[in-house]
């Protein structure tokens, strides 16, 4: 299991502080598929908008990261828009 560290920039996510963590953790949550590995999620907020963690099963680092980073855009679609003037 590898602990993947991200953070979701301010403004991706509606609400601030505390709410934004707990949305952004219960999004993951909802869109966690067993393919995922996700064993375990922390969110918290930060000054940059809401910091994870996600811990996910997989056979090494990068793929951790990638499993992360896919549900991350499933779950979030806003927080990896890219921005504007940027395609």
């Amino acid at each position: 299991m590898f602990a993947v560290q991200l953070t979701v920039p301010a403004g991706a996510a509606a609400p601030s502080g505390e709410a934004a963590a707990a949305e952004a953790q219960a999004a993951l949550w909802a869109c966690a598929a067993p393919d995922d590995g996700l064993e375990h999620v922390r969110a918290r907020a930060v000054p940059e908008g809401v910091g994870l963690v996600l811990y996910v099963r997989a056979a090494n680092e990068a793929a951790a990261r990638s499993r992360a980073r896919n549900l991350l855009a499933r779950a979030l679609p806003a927080a990896v828009r890219p921005p504007s003037g940027r395609r």
